[in-house]
């Protein structure tokens, strides 16, 4: 059986320290769902999202600083090439999404 690893022992860099341990383990569940092929995951995303922007609003951070630590926080994750390509469209529409709520608030 193809096992894949997340890294589980994601330390929390200045970029996305922020960002609350339970959107990260979300995130971290999420994409685990997706992985095993669970493609249901607009509320999920959606959850994510909101969580993402509204702890970025509470801070002052920019939306830039925002997508730089989601793109971070993607990272420390440590996923296989094949992962990485097959996660992509989760990727877009959790950063999309983001986006939105983010310029909402």
């Amino acid at each position: 059986m193809d096992e894949r690893l997340l890294n589980e022992k994601v330390v929390a860099t200045r970029e996305y320290e922020w960002i609350p341990g339970p959107t990260v383990s979300r995130l971290r569940d999420m994409v685990t769902r997706y992985l095993d092929g669970d493609r249901d995951l607009t509320k999920d995303v959606e959850q994510l999202a909101s969580a993402v922007a509204g702890a970025a609003h509470v801070r002052g951070h920019t939306p830039e600083r925002m997508l730089i630590a989601l793109r971070e926080l993607w990272r420390q994750f440590a996923f296989s090439q094949h992962d990485r390509l097959q996660l992509a469209a989760l990727y877009d529409q959790i950063v999309r999404r983001t986006i939105d709520l983010y310029y909402r608030a």
